[in-house]
């Protein structure tokens, strides 16, 4: 196992795996990104997924939103887009003005597009372990131990965090009864007792949490894996500005086994896993039965073998 786990090659192993399936099947995926206001990060994301649309063969329209737009306006553009024919996928950049209602903007995107994962049903599959949407960032977390083979069966799983779109969806999907999966998971967040030593227990620590260098060294053991899903703005001694993650990389380098870096870690896995839904999306619009992950197996074991 290698001590850095990098992003990279799993993003374009995903991405080998969705050309191939769009080129299998003859596919013409389309996506509609919908964004509201110039959220600089959010707007960086955004030209992020457009630019990589060419590269695999997918079609993205971007309807930009003014940030004083009613949530009535946005529920009728996301109702138009789910009875269009030609749109495969639709994408919501979150996060939303604060005076959006965001339970009910989730359930308004129909469950066949949901390439983000944020209908109820699609969340809901996740806990029943019946195949469908993976949310983007819990599913890079689990591609990141599938292809770098680190296996948490039985092993004692901490994640910090419990939000609705990483830590309580990623919880459940390391408690599948599938290969690498099967952890023991303990999910803490701010009301956690004794957070500390429960942190030491940790054979793998996953943080996604967002509070920069957060995990230190005297809260893990020697020898453990750190997946760090946080990226935060962080200012330097000298007064520039860098992203860093939850976790102290530098100070617990040496410490662990293992452990992603920010950036170039499992941020750098998103996008293409926001491509491979729109290609599973493709397919049931094609009505077509396919296990996308014997896909991403064979190529998964075609770059390790090089």
């Amino acid at each position: 196992m290698d001590k850095i786990l990098k992003g990279k090659a799993i993003a374009v192993a995903i991405n080998q795996a969705s050309k191939a399936l769009i080129e299998e099947f003859d596919l013409q995926p389309k996506m509609r990104l919908i964004q509201v206001g110039e959220d600089p990060a959010s707007s960086y994301y955004v030209q992020s997924i457009i630019k990589n649309a060419a590269k695999l063969g997918c079609a993205v329209e971007l309807m930009s939103l003014d940030k004083d737009c009613s949530q009535d306006e946005l529920l009728r553009i996301i109702k138009v887009a789910n009875s269009d024919p030609h749109i495969q996928g639709i994408m919501l950049q979150k996060p939303l003005p604060k005076r959006f209602d965001d339970s009910l903007i989730n359930i308004s995107i129909h469950p066949d597009k949901d390439i983000d994962a944020l209908h109820p049903l699609n969340l809901g599959k996740i806990l029943i372990e019946e195949d469908g949407f993976l949310p983007n960032t819990p599913a890079a977390v689990f591609y990141t131990l599938k292809y770098y083979r680190i296996d948490p069966q039985g092993k004692n799983l901490v994640i910090l965090g419990r939000s609705n779109v990483v830590g309580k969806p990623l919880a459940n999907m390391l408690l599948w009864k599938k290969p690498y999966a099967n952890a023991t998971v303990t999910v803490c967040h701010s009301r956690t007792e004794n957070l500390k030593e429960i942190c030491q227990g940790a054979d793998i620590l996953i943080s996604a949490i967002g509070r920069a260098h957060f995990v230190t060294p005297d809260m893990i053991k020697d020898g453990v894996i750190l997946i760090d899903v946080g990226i935060n703005k962080f200012t330097q001694a000298d007064g520039s500005i860098s992203y860093v993650g939850d976790v102290d990389y530098d100070a617990c380098y040496n410490k662990a086994s293992a452990l992603t870096p920010v950036p170039g870690g499992v941020g750098r896995i998103t996008t293409s896993l926001l491509y491979l839904n729109l290609v599973r999306a493709s397919l049931i619009d094609r009505k077509v039965n396919k296990n996308v992950d014997e896909y991403i197996d064979l190529v998964f074991n075609a770059k390790r073998k090089k």
